[in-house]
């Protein structure tokens, strides 16, 4: 069963219907002359999160052998804040030639069903070049918090139902979808504080002013080792290669709850798709670069690499899904 299978699978199991995908048709296309040629000049990747990150971690990673076998210099930039739509606005309105790229999270499919005021189709607007990676959340707390699993975690918040906030790294992340499900399950109280990106959050969380995160692996890993951060169990399907030990939430009494969040690349909808393809290729090349996958390896960051087509499919399918969430739990944000 892949991660993909698993996770929508668990999603079900939570009570959510999955609907069915829009079709998607693949092929072989032809270059165009544009295509032939591309690209002629530096490509942009902008990353809607703060540096430091998992998602501006792995683009950073995948740049350096792209640039190397594109033969052009491949710029990562940031541009957080506004629930992701700051950075996907500056990708909607530059040019459909692929030089403009977005490196979004899920982030982008759960925030339109959080959003009225949402402003793109994700399946209109934009198009799918590949999922780089996908990556399992932990969920830590503050080292001084007297709760070492789950039960005392959930036994101290009901306990002091106005004393403890949890963070995330932004409105409709991954991790802020995760806590709201988590907290519906348990029957638990905690205010959001939502953050441009997961380093704030890491600071407030050290500091005390947070109390508990859904935090990637990619960034909790090094503080896990260092013992300033506990971790109370992973929200995936299995438990982590990396931390075997640690329980996951359905086997602590919530079974069927699990998240496993995707990170991918996306060009402006009306690119050539004979670009997309030759982007495609080369993000599965750096995905195969050794020093890549060691760093995705060590910071338990699982590959990607689908087609364009199945990543398109995988937005269509989990933007009808996190809807579902959404009215489910009445989530929205402003």
């Amino acid at each position: 069963m892949t991660h993909v299978n698993k996770r929508r699978r668990a999603i079900l199991a939570y009570g959510v219907t999955a609907m069915a995908a829009l079709p998607f048709t693949s092929g072989v296309f032809a270059a165009t002359p544009d295509a032939a040629g591309y690209p002629k000049k530096p490509i942009k990747i902008v990353v809607p999160f703060a540096p430091g990150g998992p998602t501006d971690l792995m683009a950073r990673a995948i740049s350096r052998p792209m640039s190397e076998s594109l033969g052009q210099t491949v710029v990562v930039i940031n541009k957080p804040g506004g629930t992701g739509v700051i950075a996907l606005s500056e990708v909607h309105n530059a040019p459909a030639d692929g030089y403009t790229l977005a490196f979004p999270s899920i982030q982008a499919v759960t925030t339109p069903a959080l959003r009225s005021d949402f402003p793109f189709d994700m399946t209109k607007d934009f198009t799918g070049v590949s999922v780089v990676g996908y990556i399992s959340h932990l969920l830590v707390v503050n080292e001084k918090l007297p709760a070492n699993n789950l039960t005392e975690f959930i036994e101290l918040v009901k306990a002091n139902p106005s004393k403890y906030f949890y963070g995330s790294s932004g409105n409709g992340s991954s991790g802020h979808l995760a806590m709201e499900m988590f907290k519906d399950r348990a029957g638990i109280t905690l205010e959001h504080t939502p953050y441009k990106g997961a380093a704030p959050a890491i600071q407030d969380l050290l500091s005390g002013r947070i109390h508990a995160v859904f935090l990637d692996t990619t960034v909790a890993l090094p503080l896990v080792k260092d013992k300033k951060i506990k971790v109370l169990a992973v929200p995936t399907a299995e438990r982590s290669k990396l931390l075997p030990e640690v329980p996951t939430i359905a086997e602590q009494g919530f079974p069927g709850f699990a998240i496993h969040p995707w990170y991918g690349l996306l060009a402006r909808a009306g690119t050539d798709p004979a670009i997309i393809q030759k982007l495609n290729e080369h993000v599965k090349k750096a995905l195969a670069d050794p020093q890549v996958a060691e760093t995705f390896s060590s910071l338990g960051i699982e590959p990607g690499g689908n087609s364009p087509e199945a990543f398109n499919q995988l937005i269509s399918e989990d933007l009808k899904t996190w809807d579902n969430i959404a009215k489910k739990l009445d989530l929205k944000i402003q």
